[in-house]
């Protein structure tokens, strides 16, 4: 009887060590777990609609870059566009431009519209990545709207050195360029634009099983700074020195 007995207690006591082993353990692994931060940096995008923003709040409250327009077409500029990129600069605030495609079939329109954007950004080597915003065909098919936006970004790249980052909405990539793999598969980064989704469609296959780079999730956030909707935005990653124009001469 006493053997039994005191090899019982010596069972019972190696279960009480062993599960006080497995609590800390799951209680290490839960608060390892519950503290660890999100995979992704957010920012904002804007334009003269979103006014004269006050972007040291805009930082404050959590922002982590920014993406602004300059130019539309051949000729337009955005008239904030100097102030915010100014504004921006001097909060210390990662920042680039977007230009907005508008596609016709006009000869060398998209040399034309790429060098109105250049001209006008003036980004630098300290920037992030310049922007081609895709919402428009122009009344081309698939085929001959692949052309202009490889004519638009290989100019791009020929000015800044620089692959810029293409926005579209999965919709638009699917039905307007074929959903091609070709970009993705030729180093261009995706900005998705899929709002009020847990996660967003991301065309062409995953971009090539690259995924998303950037997802525009929201078009009407709210964000210290700004009055009324402003489009939120989240960087696929927790340190934002990979899109710089510096590091990817």
């Amino acid at each position: 009887m006493w053997g039994r007995t005191s090899a019982a207690h010596s069972w019972r006591a190696a279960l009480a060590r062993s599960l006080g082993f497995a609590v800390v353990a799951i209680t290490v692994v839960a608060t390892s777990t519950a503290t660890a931060g999100p995979a992704y940096l957010e920012g904002i995008d804007a334009s003269h609609h979103n006014g004269t923003p006050d972007w040291g709040a805009a930082k404050a409250d959590g922002v982590k870059f920014a993406i602004v327009k300059a130019t539309e077409g051949q000729t337009f500029v955005d008239n904030q566009y100097a102030a915010n990129r100014s504004n921006a600069a001097s909060v210390g605030l990662p920042f680039t431009a977007y230009h907005f495609a508008r596609p016709d079939k006009t000869a060398n329109d998209a040399v034309l519209e790429a060098n109105h954007f250049v001209a006008t950004a003036k980004l630098t080597r300290y920037h992030l990545l310049p922007v081609l915003d895709l919402e428009s065909t122009g009344g081309l098919g698939p085929r001959a709207l692949r052309r202009w936006v490889k004519a638009w970004l290989l100019r791009v790249e020929r000015r800044l050195g620089v692959k810029a980052i293409i926005y579209t909405s999965p919709s638009f990539w699917v039905d307007r360029m074929g959903n091609s793999r070709w970009f993705a598969d030729n180093g261009y980064r995706l900005w998705i634009a899929h709002w009020h989704v847990a996660k967003p469609t991301v065309p062409a296959r995953n971009w090539g099983g690259r995924g998303w780079s950037l997802w525009q999730y929201d078009n009407c956030g709210s964000v210290e700074g700004f009055d009324g909707c402003v489009d939120l935005d989240r960087y696929a990653g927790t340190s934002i020195a990979p899109l710089r124009i510096k590091n990817n001469r």
